[in-house]
């Protein structure tokens, strides 16, 4: 194939594969806009209804490690393809469904099958920019959907509650991966035979590692009906501990880890997908108070609240991008410093949002601010959390990286939520309107927020530069896998 065709073959894919992971991201945000509704529609109790969200980031975030080790395993084209058909056919259910339980139950598939889409799509990804400035550019796009993604799907939500029914916030993906799906077999190269001694994961590490991390997440989750010190939740926390040493032990033991020793051992790595956790947690916690204060305190409409994050999407797509274009080895710890301190300060701005702030002067420059450092911040982090794979592990560290995304999502919303319930129930008993009340909550979660965002900067002081050269020389994919046909 020669380089412009090759080049050419490179960005469809790249269109692909991120148009899978922006599914996914909106789904995360756009069913939030649509809860009241749903409520109203299939008779859900309060505690019941938070399931509709819970149901699938347990098992997203539970399944990430096994999806990722499928990927490398099975292959990424084939788990891809898999993880397409499978989400497309839960959202199906999602939208048809005629009570309560039913759509519980398939949003936990729907999540399932994220589990192993989103792992395979950045691990292609990975593997059609090997290294240098064209990776570095290609992740700046997969970057920019992180917020773009959220934004979108509160605002997509918003529209399609009050312009047609609640329902289409999932059938929507049905055509989108009916679309995908044969773009993807024509476009991707075929995944090569499958080595019968390699593809052999270690099913009992696997079942102990998922079974921690749905453990960690459910305690998590739960928080809104037990205390973070009740018996239930701290026992949670206990059995998760249990099975993730269970976990740790088998797998150093293991043939095939679900997380490659490679990455394990790298400095870098570990830091990156911790300094991941605490932004995700920043970033969603952000979207679920803005998203509470702009529809209960100012007593905006689905549409209009969706509207409200259209500059934060631009701006942070547009600095991804200039960061993409620009990074160097020198720059990326710069920005990993600086980005999450920018990022910290914009929600510092929201901790001083009131019941009688306007748009255009309070909340306006508190989403540019905060999109502006993120945007600095996600292209370098990606690339030092995925750099140190190997061949034939970016599955496993793709799932890594997307794992501590949703952990840090559920694990923040969950802390923050308890943070602003306090401090709200504080000036309740002071004699404050309950309105107001509410507002000083969400500036204390705010102000948390904010200082924990700054802080993961200090986490950049671990990464070690990237040589320039090897972040600046054009990398063009490498030969077909082995097994596959030149012709």
């Amino acid at each position: 194939m020669s380089p412009p065709a090759r080049k050419d073959r490179s960005l469809q894919i790249l269109v692909l594969v991120c148009l899978g992971q922006f599914m996914l991201l909106v789904d995360d945000t756009i069913v939030n806009v649509a809860l009241p509704s749903i409520q109203a529609d299939l008779g859900f109790s309060e505690s019941g209804l938070t399931w509709v969200a819970n149901a699938y980031f347990l098992a997203f975030g539970g399944f990430l490690l096994l999806g990722g080790k499928a990927a490398d395993l099975l292959g990424r084209r084939r788990v891809l393809v898999f993880g397409l058909g499978a989400f497309a056919t839960a959202s199906a259910i999602c939208g048809l469904a005629p009570s309560s339980g039913v759509l519980v139950a398939a949003r936990g598939v729907q999540g399932l099958a994220g589990a192993f889409l989103s792992p395979a799509a950045l691990s292609i990804l990975l593997a059609t920019f090997p290294g240098g400035r064209e990776r570095t550019q290609a992740l700046g796009a997969w970057a920019a959907l992180t917020g773009v993604g959220a934004a979108t799907g509160l605002l997509a939500g918003g529209a399609l509650v009050e312009l047609f029914d609640w329902r289409w916030v999932f059938l929507v993906n049905v055509p989108v991966a009916l679309v995908v799906i044969p773009l993807v077999r024509r476009v991707v190269p075929a995944d090569p035979p499958r080595d019968t001694a390699r593809a052999r994961p270690d099913v009992l590490g696997a079942l102990l590692g998922t079974a921690a991390l749905l453990a960690f997440t459910l305690s998590v989750v739960r928080t809104d009906q037990h205390a973070w010190l009740s018996a239930p939740t701290l026992g949670g926390i206990a059995v998760a501990l249990v099975l993730a040493i269970g976990a740790f032990l088998r797998e150093r033991r293991s043939p095939e880890p679900l997380i490659p020793r490679e990455l394990l051992r790298s400095r870098t790595t570990l830091a990156a997908n911790t300094m991941m956790l605490i932004g995700a947690a920043g970033l969603f916690a952000m979207f679920f108070f803005l998203t509470l204060y702009m529809q209960i305190v100012l007593g905006w409409g689905a549409l209009e609240t969706g509207a409200a994050y259209l500059p934060f999407s631009f701006v942070m797509a547009v600095t991804s991008g200039v960061v993409a274009k620009s990074l160097d080895g020198r720059s990326a710890r710069g920005l990993l410093l600086v980005g999450p301190v920018i990022g910290g300060a914009g929600l510092w701005l929201m901790s001083g949002l009131e019941a009688t702030s306007e748009y255009t002067a309070h909340l306006l420059p508190a989403l540019v601010v905060t999109a502006f450092g993120l945007g600095l911040t996600f292209v370098p982090l990606i690339n030092a959390a995925t750099g140190g794979a190997g061949e034939g592990d970016g599955g496993g560290a793709s799932a890594l990286l997307t794992t501590c995304q949703q952990i840090g999502a559920v694990l923040g919303i969950a802390v923050m939520v308890t943070i602003a319930t306090h401090q709200t129930g504080v000036a309740v008993a002071d004699g404050t309107a309950p309105a107001v009340a509410a507002v000083e909550g969400f500036q204390a979660a705010f102000r948390v927020q904010a200082i924990v965002l700054a802080a993961a900067g200090l986490l950049a002081l671990l990464l070690r530069p990237v040589p320039r050269a090897l972040l600046s020389q054009e990398v063009h994919p490498g030969p077909p896998p082995r097994g596959t046909s030149t012709a």
